[in-house]
Order: structure tokens, then sequence, then C-alpha cells
């Protein structure tokens, strides 16, 4: 393992589609839940699920706060799919759906509240600073990261036994889980 790789490769990982970052790997609807509940979303704000897949975290958090939600995810026909059932369940005024590219430079988060994802380490390493620097820029601002955590920000809050890792204002810089990952189980 590599200085910089702080958490092993998982061999029973699927590759990611071709112009995708991660696959798809839905998350839980228990999953979803404990996420809503963790970030404590009121419902005059707004959640964005960075790789939403087919947008069951959003669907929840609207389910259970009456919040507004955005889904991101560069496959389009998840997107489709979340597009769908925006419209047949006339969610128009409340979740939106977007092909979008987090990874980009000038991503600006849509002006969410909180953000969510379950993202793997190389993607999370690749989004660490814009996600601090969101985490900065206003200290309302919540954060849970789905399995793994990130490496240089120590969590507010861990729910072990779902892997749910919590960032906030109160989050602090340092390296974190030299070797924590030992106990993760793999992400797919």
């Amino acid at each position: 393992m590599m200085e910089d790789d702080w958490m092993p490769p998982y061999f029973n990982e699927p590759d990611a589609p071709k112009d995708q970052l991660v696959p798809f790997v839905p998350s839980t609807n228990l999953t979803a839940e404990k996420v809503v509940e963790l970030l404590k979303i009121k419902e005059d704000e707004s959640i964005i699920d960075l790789g939403c897949g087919d947008g069951r975290i959003l669907f929840k958090a609207l389910e259970m706060k009456n919040c507004s939600g955005v889904g991101i995810d560069i496959n389009k026909d998840l997107i489709d799919e979340c597009n769908k059932k925006v419209i047949n369940e006339k969610l128009n005024d409340k979740l939106k759906f977007y092909v979008d590219d987090f990874s980009r430079d000038n991503f600006d988060f849509y002006n969410c509240d909180c953000v969510c994802f379950y993202l793997v380490p190389k993607i999370l390493k690749m989004i660490e600073n814009k996600i601090k620097n969101y985490i900065k820029e206003d200290k309302n601002r919540r954060v849970v990261s789905i399995r793994f955590p990130f490496r240089n920000l120590i969590p507010t809050y861990i729910d072990e036994t779902m892997k749910l890792y919590y960032y906030d204002y109160a989050s602090k810089d340092g390296k974190y889980g030299k070797d924590d990952y030992l106990n993760l189980l793999p992400a797919f």
C-alpha cells in the first residue's frame, strides 16, 4: 500500500462504468433514514446527494422532513428515472435531479444546507478540500459520508453501527483513522 493510499483496495468492488466515478450501489432504506436523522434536516432546508443514484436518500428526506433536495449523478439513465418519479408523484416543487459532475472545479453544491454521499476513498480524496471549504463557508452546513471517512478531516460524530461519518463546522483538520480501515467491510 502506498503512503498516500490510506484505504486499501477492495478486490470485490465493481469497476465504475465508463465516464463515471463510481458504480451505482444503492443505499438501504435504513441507511437513508439514518442519514436524514443524522443531518437533522429542517423543513426549510435543502439537501444534496452527490452521486444520488436512484434518489432514495432524497425521497426519504422529503418523506421524513418535507425538505427540498437536489440529486446529482453523471449517469443520465438514473437521473431520468428519478425525474420520472418526481413527475409521477408531483414532487417538482421539492426535488430536482440533474446530470452533473461534482468533481468539476466550479461545483457549488447548489446552495444546499446539507450534503450526503456514498463514495469510495479515492473519490473522497478528490473532493475532501471542496467539502472542507463548503463546511467552513457556513457554520450551519452538515455533511454525512456513508461507509468511508475522509482521511484528513476528523468527524464530529460517527455512527459505528451504520458506518456514517458526520462532519460540520466543529470538525477539525487532522489525520483520521490511521488503522481504522482495517475494521471496515468492503463497500460493495
